[in-house]
Order: structure tokens, then sequence, then C-alpha cells
């Protein structure tokens, strides 16, 4: 029989994971949450410059596990289901392609006064007017500084009215990261970065737009916030068609449909002002734009709720695993798990990442789709300006047929994920082939590489890293050949906000748990410092009751001693008195008789 009980057990420390376990925690439920990786957040996870290079190691390294057989710890009526027992997120992550522009020769030999010729950065006029002299960075320096990097595996931005933020204000897991701004949306247009106007402010601030586009984008922008029934007309219509009658030109209807709305040309009329309509819902809420961006990167977040559930009771358990569930037959559900170490124990929910599920275990009803990643590590900012310190979303429309859209991150080093002198740039797109085939395209254009040409005034890749990631956002809820209580949570998706993740987590807790509040608020530290003066432990508390009923018995026992005392000596002073006036009138009598 199984000796520990959990009421949830999960494995796997990605976003949606880590929301469940805090949720379950914070409600007062036993939560056992575990990883077999050495590092929190699973694919959603940030390394430093160092840990990203033995990330992509141990990835090439990494071998399946033989399977062992555990049917000895079963009981009768009882089956074992098998999970995945591969060492990496081999199944989720593929082509791993490093680029870099410092020669192997170079790194070895290079000294600190002497640069590689691939390092010199090509300065532009604006740059040279406030930095005459730029300082190169060389191979070594990464080394050094790398851990002033935090690189994340997943590009994604938070919709400053998105579920995401919603979420970390109500449940108060806010408190334990810091945001920035985006400070600017651009795209990349005829061979160009430009910057895209969203607000209203920026509308009439801009440059690249004639009076007559101003009014014609504001008053777009103002009718869209409400749907009409020429809105209507269009459903299922495609939205660039819609945009086409409105009489808005190529120049805005670029800037509506890949900047704003973010959509391709296909999508539908009423996705695409849904999408614009949320779009403009963000802005001005914390900023001109409608994104914030965490402080030391993306892996922070899933960190922030597995501290709100480790607060509230929840075990942590890192290169830990599960080889198999242990399913009751007559009830077709979860009763416990086995883990790596051949313990049986016990639980009543299990919640697993899809990559840890074995394919006959999906049905045939996952659609495989995959996202196409590059990092970049760069010398400066695509599009400088006053300030080296904006963080910038970029879009970049198919540069050719057949070609993906793609979403451009760009971060500088206030944000703590790149060092000083550098730029942190993430691309994303919906693969069409590998990685390296659907991205380097953008990077050679947008970037100097040893690959491009004319390209001297655009800033140099140092370092590059192309890979292609599983597209969570296939994975059917349910469905799936897995025991009634088992839940399964697909990795990160590829839309730019987090709604997918915090959907799946919402959804699994209130198919568990209908009658609870998903993630209530946790309480004020000052009220958790009041309680713990207070009630925080057990025993202090009966000890100070104890003190209290022994200085009250204690005052209560010297009232009674003084009142005893007092009514004693006024009894003595009663006899003596007595006393005295017995003998005064003894002697009265005496001489009364004597005369």
């Amino acid at each position: 029989m199984a000796l520990l009980y959990f009421y949830v057990w999960i494995m796997s420390l990605g976003l949606a994971e880590s929301v469940v376990a805090a949720a379950f925690s914070r409600v007062g439920q036993r939560v056992l949450h575990v990883d077999r990786r050495s590092y929190y957040a699973a694919n959603w996870a940030s390394f430093t410059f160092n840990g990203l290079l033995t990330w992509i190691q141990q990835h090439h390294e990494s071998q399946p596990e033989e399977a062992q057989d555990w049917s000895s710890l079963l009981e009768e009526g009882e089956e074992l289901i098998y999970l995945s027992n591969s060492k990496s997120e081999s199944d989720s992550i593929s082509n791993v392609q490093v680029f870099s522009v410092f020669h192997p020769t170079t790194q070895a030999s290079q000294t600190e006064g002497e640069e590689p010729e691939a390092d010199q950065p090509t300065t532009s006029a604006a740059q040279s007017q406030s930095e005459p002299i730029k300082k190169k960075i060389s191979y070594p320096q990464l080394l050094k500084e790398g851990r002033r990097f935090n690189i994340d595996l997943v590009s994604k931005l938070m919709y400053s009215r998105g579920s995401l933020v919603d979420l970390l204000i109500k449940s108060n897991v806010s408190r334990y990261a810091e945001f920035k701004n985006v400070t600017r949306i651009l795209t990349y247009r005829h061979g160009k970065v430009q910057q895209v106007p969203c607000s209203r402010a920026d509308v009439f601030a801009s440059r690249q737009l004639s009076v007559v586009e101003k009014r014609k984008l504001m008053r777009f922008l103002t009718s869209c916030m409400e749907e009409t029934e020429e809105q209507q007309a269009y459903n299922g219509r495609p939205y660039l068609e819609f945009l086409c009658d409105q009489q808005l030109g190529d120049n805005l209807q670029d800037f509506l449909l890949h900047s704003i709305a973010m959509v391709t040309e296909d999508t539908p009329t009423e996705e695409g002002l849904t999408s614009t309509r949320h779009f403009l819902r963000c802005l001005g809420r914390y900023g001109n734009t409608p994104f914030l961006f965490p402080v030391y990167g993306l892996g922070e977040i899933p960190q922030c709720f597995c501290r709100m559930c480790a607060v509230f009771g929840g075990i942590y358990c890192l290169r830990h695993s599960v080889n198999c569930l242990v399913m009751d037959k007559e009830t077709n559900r979860c009763k416990a798990v086995i883990d790596s170490r051949g313990q049986r124990i016990s639980c009543s929910h299990f919640v697993v990442e899809e990559g840890y599920v074995g394919a006959d275990r999906k049905q045939n009803i996952y659609n495989q789709m995959s996202l196409s990643r590059a990092v970049l590590i760069t010398d400066g900012s695509i599009l400088p300006s006053d300030s080296d310190q904006q963080v910038s979303m970029v879009t970049v429309p198919p540069i050719a047929a057949g070609c993906p859209a793609v979403k451009m991150v760009e971060l500088c080093s206030s944000t703590m994920t790149c060092m000083p002198g550098t730029y942190l740039v993430h691309l994303t797109c919906q693969s069409v082939g590998s990685a390296y085939e659907d991205l380097s395209p953008v990077v050679t254009r947008m970037f100097h590489t040893p690959e491009s040409h004319d390209q001297e005034n655009c800033p140099s890749v140092l370092w590059c890293l192309y890979f292609n990631m599983a597209d969570g956002s296939g994975l059917e809820a349910e469905g799936h050949n897995l025991p009634s209580n088992v839940y399964m949570c697909s990795g990160p998706d590829g839309g730019l906000g987090h709604e997918h993740a915090i959907k799946q987590a919402e959804s699994i807790f209130q198919k568990i748990l209908p009658e609870e509040d998903f993630c209530p608020p946790a309480p004020n530290p000052e009220d958790i410092i009041y309680d713990g003066d207070n009630t925080s432990s057990a025993m202090g508390g009966e000890e100070e009751e104890k003190e209290e009923t022994e200085d009250k018995q204690e005052k209560e026992e010297k009232e009674d001693k003084q009142e005893e005392k007092e009514e004693t000596e006024d009894k003595q002073e009663e006899e003596e008195k007595d006393g005295a006036g017995e003998m005064e009138k003894e002697e009265e009598q005496t001489l009364q008789t004597e005369e």
C-alpha cells in the first residue's frame, strides 16, 4: 500500500502546470510538483548564456532510458500506464542549430587586446554622433558576462488587459516579479524598419502618415471598437477585404493587419476585429503600447506561481520523475503513481505535460504543429533612437509568397536579459520548414551577418540559435486514452499572449474543484506577519494562554491572601479591642469592690 498521499500530483513545471499547482495549494490541497529536468519552467524556462550552451549540449547527448517492469507493485484489479521515458525535450525541441561570428581559433587564442575582425560593428550615422567609438564585444566577454543573460526558450509578451496580467493581479502573485513596458511597436516594410502609430498621441505625432491617413486611421480605430451591422456583413470573409473596403491605403492596411491585429490576410473579419479591439483596449493601462515584459525574462512567471504554491504548502522536487501510473480497472481512475525511485505514492488527481504521454494514448486527434524560433545576440538596435533602452515589438510581414509572418521582440539590457552593449532578439513564426529555413532569410535582411549583403548599417549578429518547438495550440483538452482523473497540459503555443496556458489551467481546476475560487488573493505581507505574531504557532498560542492563566491565578491568589490577611488583622484587632474592654471592666469592678 502507498504510504504517501497527495491530492494533486503535477508532472512538469511549465506555466499552465505551475498555475494549477498554485491554485490547488492556495485552497488548502496537498500538492506535489515534480519535473525530471534540473531547472524550473520546463519549455518556458530562461537560461543564462552558459546555461543555454549546457542545455544545447544536453539536448544533443540525451538518450531515452530503458523502461523497467513495476508490475510487482500492483494490487488486484490494477493496471500500469507507462509514461514517456525520454530524459529531455527531444519530442518538443528539434533542429537545434548554433551559429557564431566568433571563429573557433580566435575564441581560444584571443587576448584582451586582440579582437576578431568579425566582431567589428558598423556604426550608423545616428549612433556615431552619440557614440564615436563603439566598444567591440568578444566571445570570451559573452562567456564571462554570461550570467547577465536570461534567454527565454519561448518568446511572448503580456497584454496589459490579458488573462495573465489579470490573474497576477487577482492572486497577488505580481508581488514576486517586476515588469517593463514595451516602448515601441515596429514593422518592417520595403526594406526599412518603421514605428507603428497605435495610440491617438502616436497617430498625430507620426511623420510617416499624411493628414488624410491620420484622419482615416483614427476614424477606423474609433468605429471598430463597437460591433456594427456593416462589420457583421463581412463575417466569414477575409479581414483584408474588409480593410480594403474601408478606403484604407496599403500603408494603413499593413499597419492594421500585421502590427495591430497581428493576423494573416486570410483571417476571417470577425477574428481580425476581435484582435484589433483587444489590442486597442490594452492601450494606455500601463503605457503607450499594450504590452508588458517581465524583468529577468518570461521564465520568471512560472516560478512566481511555484513560489505561491510553496508558500501555501506545496512540495517541489526537481530531477524527479514518474515512471508509470497505477490505474484502477473498475473505476478507470489513477489511484497512485510509481516514481523514478520505485516508490508508490497515492494521489486523487494527476496533471501532466503532454510530452510525457505516449503517442498511443493521444488517440490520433493531436494536430501536430510546430514553431520556428531564433535567438540572436546583437550589438545594436534595429531602429536606433536617442535612448538605448528601448523594448520593441516588431512585426515582419511575409517576405515572399508561402513564407510565414514573423514576430520579433528586441530586448535591451534594462530588462536584465542581456549584458550592456548588446541586445537580445527573439524571432518566432509558424513552421513551414526548419527554423533555419524559415527565419534565416529575415535575419540576413535585417541584420549584418556573414551571409548578408549590403547590410553594413544594420546591427551585427554576434551569436545565433535556431530551433523548432512543438506548438501546444493543437492539443485537444479531452478524448485521450487516459484515466478520468488524469489531465494533460500542452506546451507553449504560437500566440503572442498567454491566454492559451491560463485557459488550460483554469479549465483543469474547475473540472476538479468547481465550487472553489480559482487562485483567490493571497494575504498581504502585513496580514501574514500579524497572524504570525498571534497564531503562527499552536505551541506559541498555548504557551501564551498558559502564561496568561498562570498570571491570572497568581494575581487571584495574591488578592485572596491579601484579603485573608486583612480579615485576620481586622479580627485580631477586634479581639484585642474586646480583650482591652473586658480588662477595663474587670479593673473597674475591682476598684468598686475595694471601695
